[in-house]
């Protein structure tokens, strides 16, 4: 996927001690102790957010709101569980916030769009393109027989208004009226099962929700 759980190891199966008492401390209020984890943890935070937006400034902006919200909730810290997977957590879940932003805010779309290198589907991305091509059969097999039938026709045979009308002996409204209706079904079903893959693609300048 576009955005791995484990892409930087801040994961650890082994509770790191040193990780522990910090988290302790933090819990505590001891702002030494945060300033200390601050400086172990920013660069691997940063290295993340800026490999998915491709923005220095988005990717500061990133690792600030992680610390902060760390801060903010310090006293709801597991001193059993690794905190750098929490961190990661924070940050992940910022960054594709700002990513679902960037869909509807063309001006930051445009600002992360234009930090992108020219875009080449990696396998990942292959990947990802397939499985919203399946998501889209799936919508597409949902639609009451005749308004699939219509839609299949369109898009698939690449018919006219005009020609599938003529076909099935109904006026050229209808069948653009059924087309209509299959595409907004389609985009509904899209944007509920997109998951993280969707705001990313839509970013990149792939448009997933093209029927």
């Amino acid at each position: 996927m576009l955005i791995p759980d484990d892409d930087f190891c801040i994961k650890p199966k082994v509770m790191d001690p040193q990780e522990n008492k910090l988290t302790i401390a933090i819990r505590n209020g001891d702002a030494k102790a945060f300033s200390h984890l601050f400086d172990r943890h920013k660069d691997v935070l940063y290295s993340y957010a800026l490999k998915v937006t491709r923005s220095r400034d988005l990717a500061e902006e990133a690792v600030q709101e992680t610390f902060l919200r760390l801060w903010l909730n310090r006293e709801k810290l597991d001193p059993g569980r690794p905190i750098q997977g929490y961190l990661f957590r924070i940050a992940r879940n910022y960054v594709f916030n700002i990513l679902k932003r960037a869909v509807y805010d063309e001006r930051l779309k445009t600002h992360i769009f234009y930090n992108y290198p020219a875009w080449e589907p990696g396998a990942d991305e292959h990947l990802i393109l397939s499985e919203l091509q399946l998501a889209k059969e799936n919508a597409i097999s949902c639609l009451p027989p005749r308004r699939q039938l219509i839609f299949r026709m369109s898009r698939k045979e690449g018919l006219s208004h005009q020609e599938i009308a003529e076909k099935l002996g109904i006026s050229p409204n209808t069948v653009k009226d059924q087309i209509v209706k299959a595409t907004q079904t389609i985009k509904e079903y899209l944007r509920s099962h997109g998951d993280m893959a969707m705001p990313m693609l839509i970013v990149l300048g792939y448009s997933p929700f093209s029927v």
